[in-house]
């Protein structure tokens, strides 16, 4: 197995409670490279209310990450009552098609026999900062393929349109008497990166049986090929240990297709108690930079204390 270590970096963006928005959490960090010396990180942020906004943060990749500019007042805020994004949206993705910004991101709605439900939508900007949503729907919602849920896309333009690789729910789990999801990830096309076909293939999943779920696909393209980078937790994440959320990969072939084993992330000075990842590493954002890749991921409590990040020298 290649050397994967990778050195943290700490806390990138701890949380700045006290804002409107923002008053816990900073959540599914999603780089957007502006330019060389821009790279501007979408996040989620909740209110005193519980409800998830997006907000942002520009930094600097070429100067230590130093932060250029914050982005507090939201971006974002969740849809009106009945929509699909009525309690809340995050940040998933974020590319240029066409000279515009499309950020995809997952937006939250409850139910009453289960927390929550979501799907996937698409808002457009000039830029950057002002979005407006392409409609009051979902560009992907619950479907033959995709029964529960939808959610954390990541496209990539590929020949004659887009890809997009998400998380799929396949049930909801009974877990020390709470309901608790279970998913995996799936991919479908597009000719424009809005209109989605209705089917999607199977990329990567465990047994369903066991409670384990995969999520946050991300993909890069380096020396070694494409790579899908996720999220895996077991039935009893919630106690931490080894079912604990960590980070993983796998190689994509020229076919699209994954191959080879799961590979850790593996932190050459790893966390310990007291460490805002020390029992939980996951929603990671891999990024290309010059001496090699840097990655921003969320640490114990799905980002309760804030944005972390690490990097890998590839030279």
């Amino acid at each position: 197995m290649p050397d994967y270590k990778w050195t943290r970096k700490g806390l990138l963006l701890p949380v700045k409670a006290g804002h409107q928005w923002w008053a816990s959490h900073a959540q599914s960090p999603t780089v957007l490279a502006l330019s060389s010396r821009l790279w501007r990180i979408y996040f989620a942020g909740r209110d005193a209310g519980n409800l998830s906004s997006m907000m942002a943060v520009d930094v600097d990749p070429l100067d230590g990450m130093r932060i250029l500019a914050e982005h507090l007042d939201a971006i974002m805020v969740p849809g009106p009552p009945g929509t699909f994004d009525s309690s809340g949206l995050g940040p998933s993705c974020a590319l240029i098609i066409g000279g515009r910004i499309h950020l995809y991101y997952s937006g939250i709605y409850p139910r009453l026999d289960v927390r929550t439900q979501l799907a996937i939508g698409l808002a457009i900007s000039d830029d950057g900062l002002t979005f407006e949503r392409i409609s009051p729907g979902p560009v992907r919602g619950i479907g033959p393929k995709d029964p529960y849920f939808v959610s954390t896309p990541f496209v990539s333009a590929i020949e004659g349109g887009y890809r997009m690789w998400y998380t799929s729910g396949t049930g909801w789990m009974d877990v020390d008497g709470s309901r608790e999801p279970v998913y995996g990830i799936r991919s479908c096309i597009s000719e424009d990166g809005i209109l989605w076909e209705t089917g999607s293939s199977l990329c990567l999943h465990e047994d369903a049986d066991e409670g384990a779920s995969l999520t946050r696909p991300w993909v890069t393209q380096g020396d070694d090929g494409m790579r899908l980078w996720y999220s895996r937790r077991g039935k009893q994440f919630r106690n931490g240990g080894n079912e604990a959320y960590r980070l993983f990969s796998r190689r994509i072939n020229a076919r699209g297709d994954i191959v080879g084993e799961a590979e850790p992330v593996i932190f050459s000075n790893s966390p310990v108690a007291g460490d805002f990842d020390s029992w939980m590493q996951a929603y990671g954002c891999v990024m290309q930079c010059a001496s090699g890749e840097v990655m921003f991921y969320n640490g114990n409590g799905f980002g309760q204390d804030g944005i972390g990040w690490a990097t890998r020298d590839l030279r």
